[in-house]
């Protein structure tokens, strides 16, 4: 990294070299370095220094380089936000002076932050850093100063500007022709008054002796430079600097002259001196629109870093979760209700499908049939009929639903007796459900709203008030929607959020869609999986200050969702991914994945009172929770082969994760069994007949509970409900 800087030979005719030390047995000095920042910094010098020689061919050298750079950024230990810290870090230390890096590297900083306060504790000690110099040659007009590097990131001449200082980086021409004034060898152009950095410690090699390609001052001169317009160049660089206070420009214009200029790397390239002097001639400066997007940029930074500073320290202990909510013991007085009523399965469907929706549904059905100049005038009595035929569907199937009114069963003539297929058909064609004239643009699922908002009052009313639900997405089957979603029985259509209870009754439902309309706190960063979250909570605590155990997947958990429904009292439990754990210094999944099945490792977050848990069973599975953790440790039967069964340990909140995950699944079992087929031309029927069959599910769920040993099984209670609207909503008088 540290090599010869050419340029003019001191006047005693020495010349001062660095030259490049042998570098030590990497093996040897990770032996030797206990600390895991030494250890870092090792790996990163590694990656850099890494050389296509030491290898025996390019497969094998792009192998190489991918472990050393793992070995540095640990992708599997360290977040997307924390590697790009990293990475901004090193860069930020390359760009520094070296004898503020040489100052910095003392203490290596681990972030951007420290190593900018650092820098600011000199500047006070010190004065200002950033004061900027001239330089002058003799009997030349001033000259900003190019240096050339051997091993720099830019190996041409090229512009570079720092934080509060303006370095133009440049050979002077003719610098050792003749006799001109010596100029140190790291100097730069700055506002102010004249100012020396200091001088690189190098090792003094006699003139010709032991240094090969080291020249001779007095014999051949000094390879000159190509010069560059400096009136034009100075005008630039005053506009920019009235223009752009801050180095926010040196990142967007004079890095893309950097990389426009030639290779990033750092050996063995060559220089493209004429290039780099056209680029800054014709250099074009952004406008004032850019400036205002600049200062949008940096007060969106600033912001950001605020908000990083304002979030305290994790603190990680390993030991057990102890947490502090009440125990669960609420009375579920309204399914004790629905018992001692003891209810058809025609009321129960109603509990959902009521009278208030059907009238909903025939008046805007009948409002935009008048809309299109066509005198409908339908009945609730036939709106019944359409989902008796709907209901039907789901256990007789023809190929047509013409077929319904042909083939001559019992069901076929149930269906003819019931309504003419001319009428079904046009009711069927301008089945509404909202008013065309007060649509919200804004939502993609407005022509729907009125419904859902319906069925999500009434699924909560009559809900089983248990102690566990599970969050989770699923799936309504469309193969005109481009939303896909992989792991579910059906991955094409449109995906819906949905809460459940762990038997598989529905509590509220959501279609996705990018803008979403569900509102929570914007002041708490959760992303869209946890404002989803944190609004299934509150949809749960309307029916009261009860303790709910939430439990959802990894897309959702993260510890900042964990710790916000820790403080609205309600309990959660999930898995969680890598990138979500807040440095938890938890075993490495790689390194689990070599120990014996039934090991685990886990910290609690000392003031939160929050549990991270990672266990090697069938797979490596981390989970989060605020409410349950390791004890009591419960024994799993688990099976290397056939012959070989054996008890693994299974803490506790895997054990409560896998009894509640299911909710989800089976509800969308349930469904899968007798869903509507019948399909209008209309986008939206899809989920029409996606809302019947979850009303029918959880009808069928409340039947169950109502009535355990008696119960009807999902087929007869449907065909119940289906005969029961053909055979008393019959109307032929049309």
């Amino acid at each position: 990294m540290d090599e010869a800087l050419p340029g003019c030979a001191p006047e005693n005719g020495d010349s001062l070299v660095k030259v490049k030390e042998e570098d030590p047995t990497w093996e040897h000095m990770w032996g030797l370095w206990e600390s895991s920042r030494q250890a870092q910094e090792l790996c990163r010098l590694r990656f850099r220094q890494f050389c296509y020689q030491e290898v025996t061919g390019p497969r094998e050298a792009l192998a190489q380089l991918q472990e050393l750079c793992r070995q540095w950024l640990q992708p599997e230990t360290h977040s997307k936000e924390q590697i790009v810290e990293l990475l901004v870090l090193e860069q930020f230390l390359t760009i520094l002076p070296e004898e503020l890096q040489a100052r910095v590297r003392e203490k290596p900083p681990e972030s951007g932050e420290q190593a900018v306060a650092v820098l600011e504790d000199l500047q006070k000690d010190t004065g200002d850093p950033g004061q900027q110099a001239s330089v002058y040659t003799q009997g030349q007009d001033m000259y900003p100063l190019v240096r050339e590097y051997q091993g720099a990131s830019l190996e041409c001449q090229s512009l570079q500007l720092l934080p509060r200082v303006t370095t133009l980086k440049c050979e002077p021409p003719e610098l050792c022709q003749g006799n001109p004034q010596e100029v140190s060898a790291e100097e730069v152009v700055t506002k102010d008054g004249l100012f020396n950095a200091k001088k690189e410690t190098s090792q003094e090699v006699e003139h010709g002796a032991e240094a090969p390609g080291i020249p001779d001052r007095d014999c051949v001169p000094q390879p000159p430079c190509t010069s560059v317009r400096t009136e034009r160049t100075a005008a630039h660089l005053n506009t920019l600097k009235d223009r752009h206070p801050g180095d926010l420009w040196a990142r967007m214009h004079i890095s893309s002259l950097e990389y426009a200029a030639g290779d990033m790397t750092r050996k063995g390239r060559k220089k493209d001196k004429a290039r780099v002097s056209e680029l800054l001639q014709g250099l074009a400066f952004s406008g004032d629109s850019d400036v205002e997007e600049d200062n949008k940029l940096e007060a969106h930074h600033a912001q950001k870093k605020l908000k990083m500073s304002n979030v305290p320290e994790k603190n990680w202990t390993k030991r057990d979760i102890k947490p502090n909510f009440p125990s669960w013991s609420a009375l579920d007085s309204g399914l004790l209700n629905l018992k001692s009523e003891k209810l058809n399965p025609v009321e129960l469907f109603e509990l959902f499908f009521d009278d208030e929706i059907f009238n909903m549904i025939v008046n805007e059905t009948n409002n935009y049939a008048s809309q299109k100049n066509v005198n409908l005038e339908v009945t609730i009595q036939e709106i019944r009929c359409v989902f008796g035929i709907l209901l039907l569907s789901g256990f007789v199937r023809r190929p047509r639903r013409g077929m319904y009114w042909e083939i001559s069963d019992a069901d076929q003539n149930l269906v003819r007796d019931a309504i003419r297929r001319d009428r079904f058909e046009l009711i069927f064609s301008y089945l509404h459900f909202a008013d065309n004239s007060h649509l919200d643009q804004k939502d993609k699922f407005t022509k729907l709203r009125p419904l859902i908002k319906q069925m999500n009052r009434n699924f909560l009313l009559y809900a089983p008030l248990e102690e566990y639900y599970y969050f989770d997405k699923t799936m309504c089957e469309c193969f005109d929607s481009d939303q896909f979603l992989n792991g579910k029985p059906i991955r094409i259509g449109y995906k819906i959020w949905c809460g459940t209870t762990t038997q598989g009754y529905l509590v509220w439902f959501e279609p996705y869609q990018e803008e979403s309309t569900v509102m929570v706190d914007k002041d708490l960063d959760l992303g869209l999986g946890g404002n989803l979250v944190m609004h299934f909570a509150d949809v749960l605590l309307e029916r009261g200050q009860y303790p709910y155990h939430l439990c959802f997947d990894s897309f959702f958990t993260s510890v900042k969702l964990v710790s916000a429904l820790k403080k609205k009292g309600v309990r959660a439990t999930g898995t969680i991914r890598e990138n979500r754990t807040d440095k938890c210094p938890l075993m490495n999944a790689e390194h689990m994945r070599k120990m014996k099945k039934g090991y685990f490792d886990f910290r609690v977050e000392e003031n939160e009172e929050i549990i991270l848990c990672r266990w090697h069973g069938d797979d490596i599975i981390s989970l989060c929770s605020n409410a349950v953790g390791i004890e009591p440790a419960s024994e799993l039967s688990c099976s290397a082969d056939e012959e070989d069964i054996h008890q693994i340990a299974q803490p506790s909140i895997v054990k409560l994760y896998d009894e509640c995950r299911e909710g989800v699944a089976k509800m969308d079992q349930i469904i899968s069994k007798y869903r509507v087929r019948i399909r209008s031309k209309k986008w939206y029927s899809i989920l029409v007949s996606y809302i019947i069959d979850v009303a029918m599910n959880n009808a069928w769920q409340l039947h169950r509970a109502c009535n355990p040993g008696t119960s009807l099984d999902l087929l007869d209670f449907r065909r119940y409900v289906a005969h029961f609207y053909l055979e008393h909503n019959a109307n032929l008088s049309d």
